[in-house]
């Protein structure tokens, strides 16, 4: 989606260089610790390369809310790693950048996203290896994204879930996932919204997030009938709700929106759509500066 994290980097003489923020998240990511995901994924992948790094001034743009279900934290890692090839020369292979990000993150999801763009399948090998295949996304389809004003943090997000699901369940999701991936590569969008359908984790989520359940029965009903919606559901952990449509985006919206709001919260919604470029490196003379983009 159209959401990005910009970052900017250019040399300077402090030995300890600098972080500026700004946007999304800029009173909680001012300073520079290991909770910086961005300092935290250049640290790392510095170790790793072994490589030490130079003084920076590092100015960092943020359009994608945090702890919401946008997968800010899969951007900021690959923007740190991004920043580390900026400051120390050093170009990687995607590959190495996906192994990078993935031990960082502890999963592939987001940060294959986050690099590639468009559509993206990926997983994990049982030796690390993290396999990623892009597929081109139908440019008619927007995200329309309902953010309710609260926050749900991952880890709370992963304690609700139950350690062992039934069987059935599990077919029930990988039908869906391996149907959602026939649709977008076959340009089957009616078939979108059975694809978005879960039995893994929204129910159990539902508690943290008021209003989903009502949600996601709209999606089953009365936005069915909308011209060019496609389906919905709760994006990532949440507590945002992401629908798939070609038009109607307000009502849709709407929609959504009312149903946070029966139960008190107000939200905000943005109509994106999918970017299919990922990261985005524009290099300026002489090497000495750098803007790296990133997409969510």
């Amino acid at each position: 989606m159209r959401l990005y994290l910009t970052v900017h980097v250019d040399w300077t003489e402090n030995q300890y260089g600098s972080f500026v923020f700004k946007g999304e998240g800029a009173q909680s990511l001012r300073d520079v610790t290991e909770d910086n995901l961005i300092f935290r994924a250049m640290r790392y992948a510095s170790a790793a390369e072994e490589i030490e790094l130079k003084p920076a001034r590092i100015l960092v743009e943020n359009d994608i809310p945090l702890a919401r279900g946008l997968g800010s934290s899969g951007a900021a890692i690959i923007a740190g790693i991004s920043v580390f090839e900026a400051v120390s020369g050093v170009r990687l292979e995607s590959d190495k950048i996906l192994a990078y990000a993935t031990q960082i993150e502890g999963h592939s999801d987001n940060i294959s996203a986050a690099l590639l763009g468009s559509f993206v399948v990926s997983c994990v090998t049982a030796d690390g290896r993290v396999l990623a295949e892009k597929i081109s996304w139908p440019e008619q389809v927007h995200a329309v994204v309902v953010t309710p004003d609260f926050k749900v943090r991952t880890e709370q997000a992963r304690a609700v879930l139950p350690d062992n699901i039934a069987y059935r369940d599990a077919v029930f999701n990988i039908q869906r996932s391996s149907l959602m991936v026939a649709a977008v590569a076959a340009g089957r969008l009616d078939l979108m919204g059975e694809a978005m359908r879960d039995r893994l984790h929204q129910s159990y989520r539902a508690g943290l997030v008021p209003g989903l359940d009502r949600i996601l029965e709209m999606g089953e009903q009365e936005l069915a009938a909308s011209p060019g919606y496609l389906g919905l559901a709760l994006s990532g952990s949440g507590p945002t709700v992401v629908a798939l449509a070609t038009g109607d985006f307000d009502r849709i919206a709407g929609a959504i929106s009312g149903g946070f709001k029966e139960n008190g919260i107000e939200s905000k919604h943005l109509v994106l759509p999918i970017d299919v470029r990922g990261r985005v490196v524009e290099e300026f003379e002489g090497d000495s500066d750098r803007e790296i983009e990133e997409e969510q």
